[in-house]
């Protein structure tokens, strides 16, 4: 199997299982507040699987390697970990924990009537997040806006490994 999609698969196990620790922590019924913000977190694990992904492609073609090369391997890594994220996340919505976004709503509205927010921007709101996370707001979500992150990721880190070789010699 590639090895682009070797790491994808771990991306995504990855992703799944920190949404999953998130879950056993409580953070998505009971530390709401936490777990708001715990989720910008997960994009360390593609990170992470990137950096270790474009290492080994640097090594495998040496001064071969150019953004090309790095960028199409991000892209298939970021791609295959997002359709196992959107796949894990539909069933996480409908039968591992359905109720996280009505306990995350709760308090997001207790968070923008604080701000003093009009009840019709909250209501906006709400519609916004209950249509994001349906599966086809999640296939958008997951699937685009996953691997669009790999992308930059994988231009950012294919750039700085090649700086980093030629400023090594």
């Amino acid at each position: 199997m590639r090895r682009d999609i070797i790491y994808g698969l771990a991306t995504g196990a990855g992703m799944c299982l920190w949404t999953l620790l998130e879950f056993a922590l409580g953070l998505h019924s009971t530390r709401i507040d936490i777990g708001a913000y715990s989720g910008y977190f997960a994009t360390l694990v593609p990170f992470v699987a990137l950096w270790l992904l474009l290492r080994k492609t640097q090594e495998e073609f040496g001064p071969l390697f150019d953004l090309r090369r790095g960028l199409a391997a991000g892209i298939v890594c970021a791609f295959v970990g997002a359709v196992v994220l959107y796949i894990f996340l539909v069933a996480y919505n409908l039968y591992i924990n359905p109720a996280w976004l009505d306990y995350f709503l709760k308090w997001k509205v207790e968070q923008m009537r604080a701000a003093h927010l009009a009840e019709t921007e909250i209501r906006r709101t709400i519609t916004i997040y209950r249509n994001a996370n349906t599966p086809i707001g999640l296939l958008v979500s997951s699937l685009l806006g996953t691997t669009l992150l790999g992308a930059l990721m994988a231009c950012f880190l294919t750039i700085w490994l090649r700086w980093r070789t030629r400023t090594a010699r």
